[in-house]
């Protein structure tokens, strides 16, 4: 018999270990130095200003797609070969999943079938990177319409050159225990536009505000 080859298998190094142990006896286990150095460390691999870390990839696009201005009566394309996870995000800001073939070469989206199905109450587009395999972007950021890039599976490729992540209106990417970048759970989102990103950050958490907002934990 074969041997099996493990699928996600988290590569935890001694200095792995050294560096959780550091920050557990510092006693910071939420928000803090580490977090935000985290923030800038991983934006910076896109050439994008610092991003805001939650708790999950589907928290990620929720909140991206929500500083995009997205609600109810709105509809966002997402590939119909895709986790759940980009359907949900949708749905919670009330809006409608309008699914888009696949590329059965890539499994990536068809930017011609993206094309026929955009429609009066179309907002924007979901992007995931399947496979390490970059979309094809070119052909997608033509179509006048924001590009929430995921990057949960291509964290690290390239396209054209740039890394995946840096073409979007928005990007996200999840640190989940299967991904290639894990923090056991986890996710961020970033963005070149400042403005995004400050009503991402603001709602990521509701503790110590002076006004009242719906915001997350």
């Amino acid at each position: 018999m074969s041997k099996a080859i493990p699928h996600s298998k988290p590569w935890i190094t001694a200095a792995d270990v050294r560096a959780v142990s550091r920050v557990v006896k510092g006693g910071a286990l939420a928000q803090g130095v580490e977090v935000a150095a985290f923030e800038s460390e991983v934006a910076a691999t896109l050439g994008l200003p610092p991003g805001v870390a939650v708790s999950s990839g589907t928290a990620a696009l929720h909140l991206a797609l929500q500083g995009l201005g997205i609600g109810p009566g709105d509809e966002v394309l997402l590939p119909s070969y895709v986790c759940v996870s980009p359907f949900h995000a949708i749905q919670y800001l009330g809006a409608t999943p309008r699914l888009v073939d696949v590329d059965p070469a890539t499994y990536n989206l068809d930017p011609a079938d993206v094309r026929r199905r955009i429609g009066r109450r179309t907002r924007a587009i979901i992007v995931p990177h399947l496979f390490g395999l970059p979309a094809e972007l070119d052909a997608l950021l033509t179509l006048g319409l924001p590009v929430v890039e995921d990057c949960a599976q291509a964290f690290g490729a390239e396209y054209g050159g740039h890394p995946v992540g840096s073409f979007g209106a928005v990007s996200i990417v999840s640190f989940y225990a299967t991904k290639l970048l894990t923090t056991g759970e986890g996710g961020m989102v970033l963005s070149p536009d400042r403005r995004l990103i400050s009503r991402v950050r603001d709602r990521r958490d509701y503790d110590e505000r002076r006004r009242h907002a719906l915001r997350y934990n």
